[in-house]
C-alpha cells in the first residue's frame, strides 16, 4: 500500500470549514470504571483525560430503557464523552463486547440486555457489585467529534471541558487494519479487535451468553499484529504511558502500563462480517469517510460527516 500524504510528509490536513462545539468528560462514569477510587483517578489523571486528536465518544444516555444516565444528564450545556474505558471491570468489557458483536437488529440487541438484566448470575455468577453497577448503567456509546484540546475527568485535576471537531477534514491515528481512500470509517474500542478477521471483517456471532464465554472466545482469536505495525503501535503507545521493553509484538513482555491510557477509542474502516451481513453496532457507529490509504497504526486524513448521519 502507497504511503499516504499525512504519514509520507509528517503534516497535518486542514480544513476551511470547521464545525466544532465544546464537550465535558464524563466524571460520574470514570469514577464508576476507576471503581469509585477518586485519589487514583487524580494521581492517574491522564490515563483518563481526553487528549488532543483523541476520538470524543459520547455517553449521555444508557443502553437499559428503564435506566437513568449516570449522573443528572438534564439540562447540561456540554455533551458529556469519553475517550477511554479506563478500568472497567473484565465482565462488564466483556458484556460490552458481546452487545456490539452479535446483535444484527434492534430487537436482538434489547432481547440480549433483558437476558443480562434478569440473569446477572448466569453472566457472571462471581461478579462483585462495582461490575454490577456498570453493566447496569453501560451507557449508549455514540460519535461526537475528535478533540482538539486536552480536558480531564476529575475537577480538581483541571478544566473537564474542551473542544471537539464534529465536521471537516482532520488527521488522526488509524487502528489496528488498513483503510483505503473512500470508505466509509466507523469506530471500535480496542478491545473489540479480536472479534475481526486480519481483513477487518465480524467473525461469527459469540454463541452463548455469557462472560465466561466472550473470554473464551476474546482467547482463541487473539490477533497477532504483522512486525512493522506492531513497532507503529508501540510507538505510539508511549504518548499514552505505554512503554513496552520487551520484544516486538510481544505485548505482555515488560509493559508498563503505570498511569497509561488503555481501552480507547479507534477509526476502521466499515466492512460487512464473514457472513457477508453487517452488524447493528458497527453501522451505528459510522462518522465520516476515509481521504487517504493508511497502514495499522498510521496516520490518515479523514472527513468527519457527523453533522449530516
Amino acid at each position: 500500500m502507497s504511503a499516504n500524504l499525512a504519514s509520507a510528509t509528517s503534516t497535518r490536513i486542514e480544513s476551511a470549514a470547521r464545525h466544532q462545539i465544546p464537550v465535558k468528560v464524563s466524571y460520574e462514569h470514570l469514577l464508576s470504571w476507576m471503581a469509585f477510587d477518586q485519589t487514583r483517578m487524580q494521581k492517574e489523571k491522564m490515563a483518563v483525560c481526553m487528549h488532543k486528536d483523541d476520538l470524543a465518544i459520547g455517553c449521555s444516555r444508557p443502553v437499559r430503557r428503564n435506566e437513568n444516565g449516570r449522573g443528572n444528564q438534564r439540562n447540561k450545556p456540554y455533551p458529556t464523552v469519553v475517550s477511554t474505558l479506563a478500568s472497567m471491570e473484565p465482565s462488564a468489557r466483556h458484556y460490552l463486547i458481546r452487545l456490539l458483536h452479535n446483535p444484527r437488529t434492534f430487537a436482538d440487541r434489547d432481547a440480549f440486555v433483558r437476558l443480562v438484566e434478569r440473569r446477572m448470575d448466569h453472566w457472571d455468577p462471581s461478579m462483585n457489585e462495582v461490575c454490577r453497577k456498570q453493566i447496569i448503567e453501560m451507557p449508549e456509546f455514540y460519535f461526537v467529534g475528535v478533540s482538539v484540546g486536552l480536558a480531564y475527568a476529575h475537577p480538581l485535576s483541571g478544566d473537564n471541558v474542551c473542544t471537539a471537531m464534529i465536521g471537516g477534514l482532520i488527521t488522526v491515528l488509524n487502528g489496528a487494519f488498513e483503510v483505503h481512500t473512500g470508505d466509509q470509517m466507523h469506530w471500535i474500542w480496542d478491545i473489540e479487535v479480536p472479534c475481526f478477521d486480519p481483513k477487518g471483517r465480524r467473525l461469527d456471532p459469540i454463541e452463548e451468553s455469557s462472560s465466561f464465554a466472550v473470554a473464551q472466545f476474546l482467547s482463541t482469536h487473539d490477533p497477532r499484529l504483522a512486525e512493522d505495525a506492531a513497532r507503529r503501535k508501540q510507538f505510539h503507545e508511549r504518548g499514552n504511558g505505554v512503554y513496552t521493553a520487551g520484544a516486538v509484538g510481544q505485548v505482555e513482555s515488560g509493559t508498563v502500563e503505570y498511569n497509561s491510557k488503555r481501552l480507547v477509542a479507534f477509526p476502521k474502516s466499515l466492512k460487512p462480517a464473514t457472513d457477508g451481513d453487517y452488524r447493528l453496532g458497527d453501522r451505528m457507529r459510522v462518522f465520516g469517510k476515509a481521504m487517504s490509504n493508511a497502514r495499522p497504526f498510521e496516520m490518515m486524513d479523514v472527513m468527519l460527516s457527523r453533522q449530516s448521519l
